[in-house]
């Protein structure tokens, strides 16, 4: 399709009546990722849940692939975006294996899917890993089981909430660029980061959000600049 796989009109959410995002105008393209960044409180997690069409906006809209998003089902929102939450230890104990075939749930009977399986496996450098339980992974193989999970998923939009926080430099560069895989294959990537210059080296475009709103947008490299920082964190 042409135009952006994902984009945000006029936007306002929040929970219950309490609005904590107000007037947010963003899209997403294929191929491209976007970073939203901001201080604690800022409302990153609120937008991410909201672009993935967890929370229900208070006004405007989420349109998914020209779509408005108010209107998709469960099913149509899981085969066109994967999300993946802040992660927290995980309390089962499922193999690595069944952890990214979950991603495959709302696919079943299309074919392939072992297929697609194995291939996320190998691109999240996983293999050896499959009957591991994910109780006895560090936080770094965890996260690149949640994204080898999101690949075998086969959305095209990727929305991810802080998913390199509390990993070490090494985890953290491994996941960006697991991420970079998927975007030089086409999918869009919306990320929420507080290492900014994790942000500088891979996003193609940021968002710097304060008080609910849009502070700034554009390049990385501007926007992560003295000037817009000062007195934000």
């Amino acid at each position: 399709m042409s135009g952006p796989l994902l984009e945000l009109r006029g936007l306002e959410a929040g929970f219950g009546r309490r609005s904590v995002l107000r007037g947010v105008d963003l899209s997403l393209a294929a191929g491209e990722t976007l970073v939203i960044a901001g201080p604690n409180g800022s409302g990153k997690t609120t937008l991410l849940k909201t672009a993935a069409g967890i929370i229900r906006p208070l006004s405007g809209k989420v349109f998914v692939e020209g779509r408005d998003g108010g209107l998709l089902s469960k099913k149509e929102w899981a085969l066109r975006r994967a999300y993946i939450f802040q992660a927290a230890f995980p309390s089962w104990p499922f193999t690595v294996y069944e952890t990214v075939s979950q991603g495959r749930h709302f696919r079943k009977g299309e074919g392939g899917g072992k297929d697609a399986v194995e291939r996320a496996v190998a691109a999240a450098g996983l293999e050896g890993f499959e009957d591991r339980p994910v109780t006895e992974l560090s936080g770094g193989e965890y996260q690149r089981t949640l994204v080898a999970r999101a690949m075998a998923q086969e959305a095209k939009i990727l929305i991810l909430d802080e998913p390199c926080a509390s990993l070490d430099p090494g985890y953290r560069v491994m996941v960006m660029d697991l991420l970079g895989k998927m975007t030089g294959e086409g999918a869009a990537v919306m990320i929420s980061l507080h290492d900014l210059d994790l942000a500088v080296r891979y996003a193609d475009r940021a968002v710097l959000l304060y008080g609910g709103t849009v502070h700034a947008s554009g390049a990385p490299g501007d926007i992560f600049g003295e000037g817009n920082l000062t007195g934000i964190f």
